[in-house]
């Protein structure tokens, strides 16, 4: 018996490397294309760079990145590769990255080997994993590693690292915040002292210092944030979530939303705080999911990448509660088509031609924008729901 296990074992492995390579052919088909982020933004940064003296050019004021990313361009273009090319290798890497982090909470929670070499495999197979970083040249799958990182050690009990993790998640991008609430409930119910998330801005200051000794105003780099918020003040953008539906009765501001979502997560860790809810370490992954999904819902500005988090941890989902396997497929499809439609909009370059390699998707926008939104927050209702049942029937020897 234990050698037919073996024997199992060994073909789910070598049929996860073979999809795994099957997924880096797929980017590599993408690699030639150039989204209008990097035609516009990172292409133009990599030549500031290098004409102006690679580091030094950290005093101005070229960028609205957070530094730390522009601390990975600076090393690229010291390197004599095609910027493209190196740029999307390092979202490549850091896909890989996340996948480790959550294959490695898979296991946490299952122990099964088996699911976590399935839940690595589909992590780096997620068409918007490969879509942000190999077409898109985009780099939430830095943040995310991080991220993901973060719940993971902070689940192990290693609250120090989860925190320097979380800080370097945010030190890249400010969509870690989707994570905020899970964290938020986590401490009010005692998994961690309220004086460990000044760890968090510690190391988002300290990824500041290079570019501020080097002249960049530290105010400057502090608002970085409020900066791109600024950049475009849109409720809606390129995904389904609450505002196409209301940004036409409400004040086109996203302070208001800003402040629902925080009164809204308020509400939801009064709630839970309650001893009535049994957690186990199995809710909190449920939590973490509901966190990264109801946040890109509810906050204003959102776009079609911000639900990358939230994408990453479906693979968690679905690996661990396949019978609801379909809600965090749902999560996937909405996600998705929210890149098409983008994809649609703007096309890539080849060359110096505007063309579209899923064009044959184009079909998605003949699917309602208002009928993904429904299914968006229908999928949110059902998993609620599941996981405020599962609250109230875990026994207490569970409770983590």
């Amino acid at each position: 018996m234990d050698l037919d296990i073996f024997k199992k074992t060994g073909k789910v492995k070598i049929t996860c490397l073979l999809l795994i390579v099957l997924g880096v052919v797929v980017r590599l088909f993408f690699f030639d294309y150039i989204y209008c982020d990097y035609k516009f933004f990172l292409n133009e940064w990599v030549e500031y760079i290098r004409n102006n003296g690679y580091a030094y050019s950290l005093k101005d004021s070229f960028y609205n990145y957070t530094p730390s990313y522009i601390y990975i361009l600076i090393l690229l273009a010291k390197i004599d590769v095609y910027s493209l090319y190196s740029i999307k290798v390092v979202s490549l890497l850091f896909d890989f990255l996340a996948a480790y982090f959550i294959s490695a909470l898979v296991y946490l929670v299952s122990k099964n080997n088996t699911a976590r070499w399935i839940s690595f495999t589909l992590a780096t197979l997620l068409p918007t994993v490969i879509l942000n970083g190999a077409l898109w040249s985009q780099c939430d799958s830095i943040y995310s590693s991080f991220a993901i990182g973060s719940v993971f050690f902070l689940l192990k009990r290693k609250n120090i690292m989860s925190m320097i993790f979380l800080g370097i998640a945010f030190a890249f991008k400010a969509q870690a915040s989707v994570l905020l609430p899970f964290f938020f409930i986590y401490m009010i119910r005692g998994g961690i002292k309220w004086y460990y998330f000044f760890i968090i801005p510690t190391v988002y200051v300290f990824s500041l210092l290079p570019a501020w000794i080097m002249g960049r105003p530290l105010a400057d780099l502090i608002l970085v944030y409020q900066m791109q918020s600024n950049f475009d003040n849109a409720l809606v953008s390129f995904f389904p979530n609450i505002y196409i539906w209301i940004e036409n009765f409400i004040p086109a501001d996203k302070i208001y939303g800003m402040l629902f979502t925080a009164i809204f997560v308020l509400l939801m860790g009064f709630i839970l705080m309650q001893k009535k809810y049994i957690f186990t370490l199995e809710s909190w992954v449920k939590l973490i999911f509901l966190s990264c999904i109801i946040c890109p819902f509810v906050l204003p500005g959102m776009r079609e990448r911000y639900m990358y988090l939230g994408d990453l941890i479906a693979v968690a989902y679905i690996c661990l509660y396949p019978r609801k396997a379909y809600l965090a497929v749902g999560i996937l499809f909405v996600s998705f088509y929210s890149y098409i439609r983008t994809l649609n909009y703007f096309g890539v370059f080849l060359g110096d031609n505007n063309v579209n390699p899923l064009k044959a998707l184009s079909f998605f926008n003949l699917i309602p924008w208002k009928a993904v939104s429904l299914l968006y927050l229908g999928i949110i209702m059902l998993i609620v729901t599941d996981f405020v049942k599962s609250l109230r029937t875990n026994v207490v020897e569970k409770e983590f």
